[in-house]
């Protein structure tokens, strides 16, 4: 979708400085700093990124193209309890970049702050954020991985293979652009994983040595997101509450039968994967046996 413009990109679509400031003036479009331009239901935090000098990466641009993004710590977390500041403007920005202005005033000067990430890219690299002003899906996943935990880039990898916004044949190019301890990272993206996650629960079980298997279907029970060790399902909700009453029932319905087959069954909120692993995992450990 075309949402930003410069004010060159307008007068050559045939609109005179009059008609510009005019549709300013009416909020039809809206001038993010002077000569730039964007639809007035343009994504709040690109048009941040645009106001800045630059263009929306990393978890700013998935979140906008909707890729799964990891969430932020719920009100009142403390870092020093285990979260992670993910609330963060991360904006891609050619290494000439010069006169760059604050994200929220384009009357001032940029000047250094904690929830605004730049990352300094080759000018060649971002020829392609076309007028979505949101970097090219390489580049946006290369600052993602050099900006998040592996599993939480490895999530929104896989979420953005998912919705195919790139392909299986693009993973060596997007690894060819990261430090190789990350290459077997990027190597085991499953593009059928439906939830951030999933993918870093079968993450970080993969990592403890457990043999996962996503997406298995089982008889009588149905697909069912992780089993792990061939006797554990786990199924995990990217939901922070449950809101369909006849869902829920389905679902515990489903847990009835997986132990009348000798199966256990753990379900895991993005809540408790994201901030809570150390309980998650000693359950699995537990149910395991071991």
């Amino acid at each position: 979708m075309t949402v930003f413009w410069t004010t060159g990109e307008l007068r050559a679509r045939g609109k005179s400085s009059r008609q510009i400031r005019r549709a300013v003036g009416e909020r039809v479009i809206r001038e993010v700093r002077r000569g730039h331009f964007a639809a007035v239901d343009a994504d709040v935090d690109v048009i941040r990124a645009v106001r800045v000098g630059g263009v929306a990466t990393a978890s700013t641009g998935t979140r906008a193209m909707g890729i799964w993004t990891p969430p932020d710590p719920p009100a009142g977390w403390s870092p020093g309890r285990g979260g992670e500041r993910r609330n963060v403007l991360r904006i891609a920005l050619p290494r000439t970049a010069s006169r760059l202005r604050d994200a929220d005033d384009a009357s001032a000067p940029f000047v250094p702050r904690p929830d605004v990430m730049l990352h300094w890219t080759a000018a060649a690299d971002l020829a392609g954020s076309g007028r979505t002003r949101i970097a090219p899906i390489l580049v946006l996943l290369e600052h993602t991985f050099r900006s998040q935990p592996p599993e939480l880039a490895l999530a929104v990898l896989e979420s953005a293979l998912h919705l195919r916004f790139l392909r299986p044949n693009d993973l060596a190019a997007l690894a060819a652009r990261l430090p190789a301890h990350l290459a077997p990272v990027v190597a085991a993206a499953d593009g059928r994983s439906e939830s951030g996650v999933e993918t870093i629960v079968r993450f970080r079980l993969l990592r403890r040595g457990l043999r996962v298997e996503i997406l298995v279907g089982l008889r009588g029970i149905g697909s069912v997101d992780l089993l792990v060790e061939g006797v554990l399902i786990i199924e995990c909700d990217g939901r922070e509450f449950h809101d369909d009453a006849e869902a829920f029932e389905r679902d515990r319905t489903r847990d009835l039968t997986a132990a009348r087959r000798r199966y256990r069954t753990l379900r895991v909120t993005w809540f408790q994967a994201l901030f809570r692993w150390s309980a998650v995992e000693d359950a699995v450990f537990a149910a395991l046996g071991r």
